[in-house]
């Protein structure tokens, strides 16, 4: 599994034909949370179905020949802020970003950064309120220039925001410490950090040699770091491994000799670990005390993974089987379609741990901003969310192609094969911590 090439994939994915259409929020059943979407205007809209409301946050977006300007990445932070981006691309196909926050994802934002010369890459909220106290966060954005990546992080309280640049690198990964006071990065695929954002500096570096993987993940409960470094056995494998903050010279390792590249989460409790390797063909959970797998997945193609809010579920996307197939991932489940000889899409599947049973759902061609947090499902996967806030929906984008129409759709993971429910047309959507 290569995650950088995913334009090979779009070839085989020409066999979903589903139809839709968006529903008024009348219509809808009661969501938990609230949706932040891009539509397929490129608008920010927020749907919040318990309070009957689909709220337009900008309507300034264009795509004409003489202006293109378009809104991305709504980013949530746990306190109910929603960052969102707006590009421009000038003459010359020169770029600019400006980035707006609104306080309680309902009202339109303010605008709290902007930048002439760089595009946005990504963006990810510090889940704890920062050193000046409350209704303080910090907003961590990737912003790509001629030669590398820049980590701005935006300080944003009520009253004000402000802003500075805390490293370079291409690439450059990043990883949030549960009280928001350090991140733990990595760079140039040749160096592991730990920096602290009060001092504004590097206070460690992993004396190991990092092995073959993009994300690191700090723990999302306490001080440990997961991170893949270069295999003492064998110099061409990752050893997954967890280390203590405090002491980078003491790793556990928690799985050896992986083949590279490597990808991997923490559960949001801090007890397991999902991962998957090179091949893509297993997705496996191991505890992260022992090391013993408690929870396996084999299916074909694995592209993503994404840990339920509640640590008891892990949904991943796979290709779908060619229709005229058959598998059987656990227990009764299994599915069997009409002929053809290549794969119909892209299929959520989702395993559940405590019965070990896997449910599968119907197949789907991703929007080109949905492949895009796939292709980076490791980083997205710390600060996006695909599930609502109770662990029993999942939210993503398809494109309808009897349509010709990019749509939000969320699936009701309690019901296998169940139809998914279109929300709103849109390219992108993602749901709110609380």
């Amino acid at each position: 599994m290569n995650k950088r090439c995913f334009g090979i994939l779009l070839a085989l994915l020409l066999g979903v034909t589903t139809l839709a259409a968006a529903q008024d929020v009348d219509t809808l059943p009661d969501l938990p949370g609230k949706i932040a979407y891009i539509g397929d205007d490129s608008n920010v809209y927020v749907l919040d179905t318990q309070a009957d409301l689909r709220t337009a946050l900008t309507d300034d977006a264009e795509r004409s020949r003489g202006q293109v300007r378009f809104y991305e990445w709504p980013t949530w932070s746990t306190d109910g802020r929603l960052a969102y981006f707006l590009t421009a691309i000038e003459r010359f196909g020169r770029r600019s970003t400006e980035v707006f926050v609104s306080l309680d994802g309902q009202t339109a934002g303010e605008l709290v950064y902007s930048d002439n010369d760089s595009s946005m890459t990504y963006a990810y909220w510090s889940p704890a309120d920062c050193s000046e106290g409350k209704r303080c966060r910090d907003l961590a954005v990737l912003l790509g220039g001629s030669n590398e990546f820049a980590v701005e992080v935006i300080r944003n309280t009520e009253d004000e925001s402000s802003s500075r640049i805390i490293g370079l690198g291409s690439p450059f990964y990043y990883s949030w410490s549960p009280d928001g006071t350090q991140m733990l990065w990595q760079r140039n695929n040749r160096r592991v950090d730990v920096y602290d954002v009060n001092d504004d500096n590097v206070e460690n570096t992993l004396e190991q040699t990092p092995g073959r993987f993009f994300a690191p993940a700090w723990s999302p409960v306490d001080d440990r770091l997961l991170v893949g470094v270069r295999s003492e056995a064998d110099e061409n494998a990752t050893d997954l491994v967890i280390l203590p903050e405090a002491d980078l010279e003491a790793p556990f390792t928690l799985v050896p000799g992986l083949e590279g590249p490597i990808y991997f989460a923490w559960s949001p409790d801090g007890t397991r670990v999902a991962y998957t390797g090179r091949r893509g063909d297993a997705v496996y959970v191991v505890d992260t005390q022992t090391g013993d797998t408690v929870g396996r997945s084999i299916s074909n193609g694995i592209l993503a993974f994404f840990w339920s809010p509640d640590s008891d579920h892990l949904a991943y996307v796979t290709l779908a089987p060619p229709p005229g197939s058959f598998s059987a991932n656990a227990g009764d489940q299994s599915r069997m379609a009409a002929q053809t000889e290549e794969p119909s899409g892209l299929v959520w599947n989702v395993l559940d741990l405590e019965d070990d049973v896997t449910r599968n759902f119907e197949p789907f061609l991703p929007t080109q901003e949905f492949l895009y947090v796939l292709s980076f499902f490791d980083q997205f996967g710390q600060s996006h969310n695909v599930w609502s806030p109770d662990s029993r929906y999942l939210v993503y984008s398809a494109f309808i192609l009897e349509e010709e129409q990019p749509v939000v759709q969320v699936i009701d993971t309690d019901e296998s094969f169940s139809e998914p429910l279109t929300i709103a047309d849109g390219v992108y959507g993602v749901w709110s911590y609380n």
